[in-house]
């Protein structure tokens, strides 16, 4: 349940309504933005309106298809892998490792080393014949994963990595001798601003990146794929 009491919320709120920006424009989802990524670190942040769009956008600007299979951990909340199901897809799920309660990596290499074969540039599922196309961890309550041994096998499988960090805003991860936000260390990561997460904008989420390509692609997707005109 979130604590709203003692804050400026009725001022934003207020001035929201003043201004008459209450959708997705106004200088208040730009500074929102903007926060995020000082704090994050992220070079990129592009707000949605939810966590599990957030999800299903940034499956989709990897690749993620119709037809396609994602790696997840079953121990989430549904909306993980509503998002890929959303898509057409399948979630393939992987155990996880007591002490993070994330994607266990040494499950996941030998559920890879079973079933997965390279063919044409992809990867495939031997027994689905289905197309693998991401990996999907999740930082369960807001502990980081374990994602250096994750990362190693996404390189070795070339899969991408979308973090579900829809609960970890504000947690940190080593990784590289570097203090690195969750969200950061994989391709995209999500953030969930739903009442129940850390801070809330009542629903509300974000994609968070380093890359531009996705970032450039998540707006103009978020925004309707509106090009610009007279």
């Amino acid at each position: 349940e979130p604590d709203l009491v003692n804050t400026n919320s009725i001022d934003y709120l207020k001035n929201c309504i003043e201004s008459n920006w209450v959708s997705s424009g106004g200088e208040w989802v730009k500074k929102f933005e903007k926060y995020l990524c000082e704090y994050t670190g992220a070079k990129y942040a592009i707000a949605v309106c939810n966590g599990t769009v957030a999800l299903r956008l940034s499956l989709y600007l990897v690749g993620v298809r119709n037809g396609d299979e994602v790696l997840v951990t079953p121990s989430s909340f549904v909306a993980t892998a509503n998002a890929i199901s959303h898509l057409g897809a399948s979630p393939h799920f992987i155990d996880i490792e007591p002490e993070t309660l994330t994607i266990s990596s040494a499950k996941l290499n030998n559920r890879l080393e079973t079933i997965a074969i390279k063919r044409e540039g992809f990867l495939f599922n031997k027994r689905t014949n289905k197309r693998i196309a991401a990996l999907l961890p999740v930082h369960v309550f807001g502990i980081p994963g374990n994602l250096a041994p994750l990362k190693e096998i996404s390189k070795k499988w070339n899969l991408p990595i979308i973090e579900d960090s829809a609960e970890a805003l504000g947690s940190w991860y080593k990784y590289e001798s570097n203090l690195i936000h969750c969200g950061l260390i994989g391709d995209i990561g999500i953030l969930s601003f739903n009442g129940n997460k850390i801070i809330t904008t009542g629903g509300g989420g974000a994609l968070l990146t380093n890359n531009k390509f996705y970032a450039d692609q998540a707006r103009h997707l978020s925004t309707t794929a509106k090009t610009p005109h007279p």
